[in-house]
């Protein structure tokens, strides 16, 4: 997740699930001024779990999920004017699903994500008309190109030029000593693609924002 707040400063918010995310990333990412909130998977299922047990687990996962994101949020509004802490519009924006996605996997993500929009909305008092959603393909846009892979996306994010993010020390980490966040091969490690697919998510808001006149 990326937050720019009403001085134009930016934060960024990771949410690893424990025991996926390497510890040592981790570590990382907290040094480099991002705010990381583990999460913990609380129902272990059995290897033959039946429908209803999987389902109630991912029940669980998304409230756990939904809940964490919400509360950094509103924490994070109490310190940095984020606009809905003094009763002032704040927009959301989300990255959608690929054009043609289908399964219970797709079925599943939907309802982490419609869990986490409800919460925005009664927790934190999101105007539904303020929330938007954004095809990856408009997103990859905003960085450079329509069909940008993972790695253009963040080369792309290594060359901007916003005031707000080049002072971030997550962009200097990045920029500077970016061995930190790679493996042996230079492929970056999760979720610094998405950290910076989420900055790219923004981007595209504020340019559509701005657009329209708001």
């Amino acid at each position: 997740m990326t937050v720019r707040d009403e001085q134009g400063g930016l934060h960024f918010l990771a949410f690893p699930r424990q025991g996926v995310a390497k510890e040592d990333m981790v570590l990382s990412l907290r040094r480099s001024g991002v705010i990381v909130t583990e999460l913990v998977t609380e129902t272990l299922l059995p290897a033959k779990a039946v429908l209803h047990e999987r389902e109630r687990a991912s029940l669980s996962d998304a409230i756990q999920e939904a809940s964490a994101m919400t509360a950094q949020v509103q924490g994070l509004s109490k310190h940095s004017k984020l606009g809905f802490h003094d009763n002032s519009p704040f927009y959301l924006a989300i990255e959608g699903f690929s054009f043609g996605s289908t399964g219970n996997r797709l079925a599943q993500l939907s309802g982490y994500q419609y869990l986490f929009r409800y919460m925005m909305h009664a927790e934190c008092g999101m105007e539904p008309a303020n929330f938007y959603v954004y095809a990856p393909m408009t997103v990859k846009a905003t960085a450079g190109k329509g069909n940008f892979k993972k790695e253009q996306m963040i080369e792309a994010f290594l060359a901007d030029s916003d005031p707000g993010l080049i002072v971030t020390q997550f962009w200097q980490a990045l920029k500077n000593v970016p061995a930190e966040f790679q493996n042996k091969k230079g492929a970056w490690h999760k979720p610094i693609d998405d950290l910076i697919d989420s900055y790219w998510v923004l981007r595209t808001l504020e340019k559509n924002l701005l657009s329209s006149g708001v």
